[in-house]
């Protein structure tokens, strides 16, 4: 029940209270006084109008010389009006009230600038209104569009309970705990009582936040120096943001019950209901989200995504579908035309698709569902690929079309991408890294993960095979799915296989004997019981002496540089194709020298990182 204390703790730390108390405060402890007849007067003068003059609230040192042309109903508290903002364009402008219609609001010292009508909000110092339509809260309410999440399939099986500032864990742990019904309960029961109390008082926008030229923002708060420019609508949102990660939103959005956190991007005719935008997501060029949690640093373009949860620094640059799928692991790549979900409607009850790390789409595949591929990171389905219904077990692989049409069945081929395509591994990571932002991704950070280490040992003895075939089903042999493996692919994956396990369990021996673990050799202080089972499956032996340990030490070095060197092949065999098509492609294509020059780099730190324990006292 630890998840569920941490859920309740950042609910209760939920910035939506501070900022309810702190507005209930300046309600109940006002310093605002009402117009004298000299201020109204100047107020007539300047085009304004009230229902009642009385019911305007203002501070002590109030300039009515800064309300021009504007009609107030309702109770309105307004600023003393000093100094001058930026309006989008860089262009100052005084603050005050030009233009516009004002209901029953609070307002600080800003830039009120055409809006059509602004009702039961508060807006903060600093933030700027330009040229709205409509800015309406319906008085007190609640954030109500997280209880009825779906994702998954869409009969309803996996509904979630979010608020503001959730975390992709607290996500995750209620999508994967459907036996624990206590839990799920708990967690129900402890977003209620938050929704009882997170009752904000009407809309806000925030201080140093900016909504120019947006036609309607209704029951929403914009959290502070967000920026909303050219919006279509905004409706039952909540968009935290800040001064040093801004959230913005721009260019005929729609956005409605929907909670973008800090660094969120949504541009450019993207449609987005019901769903969560974590931080740094980016949806833009008429995406299309519906009912789905898009996870830190994802991007979304020209796809339409629904009833998802899309891990953190997945990619849909193109028109693409994605249903009903569930990406915890992050990394996932989808190309032009391809139908995740494909049969997704033919089906009851409704399907859905289990990712896996890494996990990429070709060019116009269809994924048929149920589809499972956890076990299965770093898989490459090829384009035009039509994948039946099925469990997949073999990470690295590549699906290709398969030659029978008839069958039904593709060709697998397993450690395809860690043993022949070794540039692509490797500039994934490179990209997961500059694209982080200094945000923790333990999915995406390294390639040798126990989680990564276990499929792989699982998939190396599944290919151990007591009757050699010349092709293989998944009745041979169980995880190879709806596809069919040829021998010489075995044979292959096995060594390709048992190369990645060599260098994992080398890297975890050399990392003990950085830390000093190793005071008995006979005895190797692996992290994990798995890891010794693997050691031992591989290596037959399980002691250590210090010359075997010297040998393994210089295995993991050869290993290492033959990593670095097909990294360096797989860059140039793109080149020789290239120069092959086109007499200029080497002056418009150029090596990309910055990811070369990282991985060489990363050889040598580990090259020295061997050299110094070779080199220790322990060994001689």
């Amino acid at each position: 029940m630890q998840s569920l204390l941490k859920f309740k703790k950042a609910l209760k730390s939920s910035i939506l209270f501070n900022l309810i108390e702190e507005w209930r405060f300046l309600k109940l402890n006002k310093t605002h006084r009402a117009l004298t007849a000299e201020e109204i007067e100047i107020l007539k003068a300047n085009g304004n109008s009230a229902e009642d003059w009385s019911l305007i609230q203002v501070e002590k040192k109030f300039n009515p010389h800064r309300v021009l042309n504007s009609r107030f109903l309702g109770t309105v508290y307004l600023p003393a009006f000093t100094d001058t903002l930026l309006l989008p364009g860089d262009v100052s402008h005084p603050t005050g009230i030009y233009d516009s219609s004002i209901h029953n609001s609070f307002i600080e010292n800003a830039v009120v600038y055409r809006v059509s009508m602004l009702s039961n909000n508060w807006v903060r110092l600093g933030a700027v209104l330009q040229n709205i339509g409509s800015l309406v809260s319906n008085g007190p309410f609640r954030v109500q569009w997280g209880t009825d999440l779906v994702l998954g399939n869409e009969m309803g099986a996996r509904p979630i309970f979010i608020f503001p500032e959730i975390e992709e864990k607290l996500i995750q742990i209620q999508l994967t705990h459907k036996k624990d019904e206590i839990l799920l309960t708990a967690y129900e029961e402890a977003i209620l009582e938050w929704k009882k109390e997170a009752a904000l008082l009407g809309g806000v926008v925030d201080k140093g936040a900016v909504i120019a030229n947006t036609n309607i923002v209704r029951n929403s708060w914009i959290g502070p120096y967000a920026r909303v420019e050219g919006a279509a609508k905004l409706r039952a949102c909540v968009v935290l943001s800040s001064l040093e990660t801004p959230t913005k939103i721009y260019d005929a959005v729609i956005l409605e019950n929907t909670n973008l956190q800090e660094g969120a991007v949504v541009h450019s005719g993207a449609l987005v209901k019901d769903s969560l935008l974590m931080k740094h997501s980016k949806v833009g060029n008429k995406a299309i989200i519906k009912s789905s949690v898009i996870a830190p640093l994802a991007t979304i373009e020209e796809g339409e995504v629904s009833s998802s949860y899309v891990g953190a620094l997945t990619q849909m640059h193109h028109h693409s579908l994605l249903i009903s799928a569930l990406c915890f692991d992050g990394g996932l790549n989808l190309g032009y035309g391809a139908n995740v979900g494909s049969n997704h409607t033919g089906r009851m009850p409704d399907q859905e698709l289990y990712a896996s790390a890494a996990l990429f789409f070709g060019l116009g595949v269809n994924i048929k569902y149920p589809a499972n591929f956890t076990e299965a990171p770093f898989t490459v389905i090829a384009t035009g690929v039509t994948s039946e219904a099925q469990r997949l077990s073999f990470p690295f692989s590549l699906i290709l079309s398969g030659v029978s049409k008839e069958s039904r069945l593709n060709e697998l081929v397993p450690a395809w991408t860690y043993g022949k395509n070794a540039y692509a591994i490797a500039r994934n990571f490179y990209k997961y890294k500059k694209r982080s932002k200094g945000l923790v991704l333990p999915g995406l950070t390294t390639l040798w993960q126990t989680s990564i280490a276990k499929n792989v040992h699982s998939a190396y003895q599944k290919l151990q095979v007591k009757e050699i075939k010349e092709v293989y089903y998944d009745s041979d042999i169980p995880g190879i799915g709806s596809n069919y493996l040829k021998e010489v692919s075995r044979k292959n994956a096995i060594l390709h296989y048992e190369n990645y396990l060599k260098r994992y369990l080398l890297r975890v021996l050399l990392e003990q004997l950085e830390k000093g673990d190793s005071t008995k050799w006979n005895s190797p202080k692996f992290t994990t019981n798995f890891e010794k089972q693997v050691f031992k499956n591989l290596y037959k032996d399980e002691s250590l002496d210090p010359q075997s340990v010297e040998k393994l030490l210089k295995q993991l070095r050869t290993l290492e540089k033959s990593w670095l060197k097909s990294i360096e092949l797989g860059a140039q065999r793109d080149t020789k194709r290239g120069t092959a098509v086109f007499d200029d492609y080497e002056d418009f294509h150029p090596l990309d020298f910055d990811f070369l020059a990282n991985e060489k780099q990363n050889y040598e730190q580990i090259h020295q990182r061997i050299s110094a324990q070779l080199n220790s006292q322990i060994l001689t």
